[in-house]
């Protein structure tokens, strides 16, 4: 995950970078889903900015809580 913070902005603005070694295309619109599901819920602790998430290869072996979990930790560790 990369952030770059930028007051100037109302909001966060997130974007998502899912290759094809997390799966085929059904798979990676899931896990797109699934990534803005998790962002939305925490959008209100981000600070405005630009965030790109990237997923790399073995992240379907993640249950959702698992994913949501490590997604916040994510999160935090940038805005820091």
């Amino acid at each position: 995950m990369s952030a770059v913070t930028d007051s100037s902005l109302g909001e966060a603005q997130v974007a998502y970078a899912i290759g094809r070694k997390a799966g085929g295309a059904v798979r990676r619109n899931r896990l797109k889903r699934q990534l803005r599901h998790i962002v939305r819920s925490c959008n209100h602790a981000l600070c405005p900015g630009w965030y790109l998430v990237g997923v790399s290869a073995g992240v379907d072996q993640l249950t959702y809580r698992q994913m949501e979990s490590t997604l916040a930790r994510l999160l935090t560790e940038v805005q820091q």
